[in-house]
């Protein structure tokens, strides 16, 4: 297995690379949060990979590469970076990285990556076949006529889902009408712009997804609306698609689900009969009588606020998943700084498995790591007391070391 440096300007964004990195067995020997700190690392760590974010403060990853190859042109390098743009991707292998990944990141993708890096020699003149062949691809792309480019309108209150999203819908050809960060917003910008297609965040404070679908519907039955949500629940999902979304997509976002979905939900006309047959099919295959009677209203797995000038809250719902808390990782990226201060609410749920347990306690360290302040709060004393029961081998219970009681009960829609 490998020795490897992770370069990121994001503390988060590195924790969910390390997670995977070694869970597929490899040692994350280092990190860095720029392209002059990343210089520094890999001169002193002499690593066998590194992964290359290329936005980032101080010094991008472009030129961090770059002085990296000049200092050892055997240098094994993947960029990890949210750019799609082909000249983008092309300046970076230009520049000696020997393969690209597009966020958001996913174990499938990593492991195929840094298996090919790892394993295969590095032939330049192969590398510099395929870079010509890129560029030819471009170019002949370039060339072709323009295929109808939808408007699209993305609401999510997330701006890291957000701008995910815009990346990869302009890189499909599309156009970005216009974004919103809640249903309120977003009902007033479908309105106004008459998007071709919404992208809809089902988890927003205020008015959420499911309500705001039913608004959008009642002013425009023709509306096309996804449903792109970080919820596995089948009940949230079939009463977005009752409520008259299209379609839906399951966060962490990926590309080729996106260009899927688009293409399906624009190039068909939509079939009330046949809609209603499909949520008929969902129901029966999953006994949906026993779902809605354990679960009879939709709840969204998590929810960040940002109200508090002091901490960041994090609300988790007993409905969080191992992939929905990889996500919530994912997006806490976004509003927590280098010296990030958390407060995480568990509200009344009863225990937490220990996959979620080892998530949430790797951050409570990560952060108090960073001159951070973490904070964790409960309803439910046989909560506290199932966490604090948890004991680790080599880690330290840090999640049981801030967790305490409260009596008041703070809920989130």
């Amino acid at each position: 297995m490998a020795n490897i440096l992770v370069v990121d300007d994001s503390m988060m964004e590195r924790k969910v690379l390390g997670d995977i990195l070694t869970a597929l067995g490899h040692t994350v020997i280092g990190q860095a949060k720029n392209g002059e700190q990343a210089l520094e690392e890999y001169l002193k760590l002499k690593p066998d990979l590194v992964t290359m974010d290329l936005t980032m403060c101080v010094a991008g990853g472009a030129e961090a590469t770059s002085k990296i190859i000049a200092e050892d042109p055997e240098a094994r390098i993947v960029v990890v970076s949210s750019h799609q743009e082909k000249k983008v991707i092309l300046d970076a292998l230009e520049r000696g990285a020997r393969h690209v990944i597009i966020k958001p990141v996913s174990q499938e993708a990593v492991a195929a990556v840094v298996t090919n890096v790892l394993q295969q020699p590095f032939d330049q003149d192969r590398h510099r076949e395929l870079i010509n062949c890129l560029k030819s691809a471009c170019t002949a792309q370039e060339k072709r006529p323009k295929q109808h480019s939808a408007r699209i309108l993305i609401v999510d209150d997330s701006m890291l889902a957000r701008q995910m999203l815009r990346d990869i819908v302009t890189a499909l050809g599309h156009i970005v009408v216009g974004e919103a960060a809640n249903g309120v917003q977003a009902f007033v910008e479908y309105v106004r712009l008459k998007p071709d297609l919404v992208t809809m965040d089902l988890s927003m404070q205020g008015l959420g997804g499911a309500e705001t679908i039913s608004k959008i519907m009642t002013a425009d039955s023709n509306a096309r609306i996804i449903v792109v949500s970080a919820t596995e629940s089948r009940a949230g999902i079939i009463d977005a698609l009752e409520r008259g979304a299209c379609h839906f997509i399951v966060k962490p976002i990926r590309p080729e689900k996106v260009a899927e979905t688009i293409e399906a939900v624009l190039q068909q006309e939509f079939n009330f009969k046949k809609q209603m047959d499909n949520i008929h099919k969902l129901k029966t295959k999953e006994n949906m009588r026993a779902l809605v009677e354990a679960a009879p209203e939709y709840v969204v797995p998590y929810a960040i606020s940002t109200q508090d000038a002091n901490f960041v809250h994090v609300f988790i719902n007993k409905s969080l998943t191992l992939t929905s808390c990889q996500t919530l990782m994912a997006e806490l990226s976004e509003y927590l700084d280098e010296k990030p201060r958390l407060l995480l609410n568990f509200g009344t749920m009863s225990s937490l498995d220990l996959p979620l347990f080892e998530q949430f306690n790797e951050l409570v360290k990560l952060i108090e790591d960073n001159l951070g302040v973490v904070q964790a709060v409960s309803n439910n004393e046989e909560f506290i007391d199932s966490v604090t029961c948890i004991n680790l081998e080599n880690t330290a219970n840090s999640l049981a070391q801030v967790l305490k009681y409260s009596e008041n009960e703070i809920k989130f829609s």
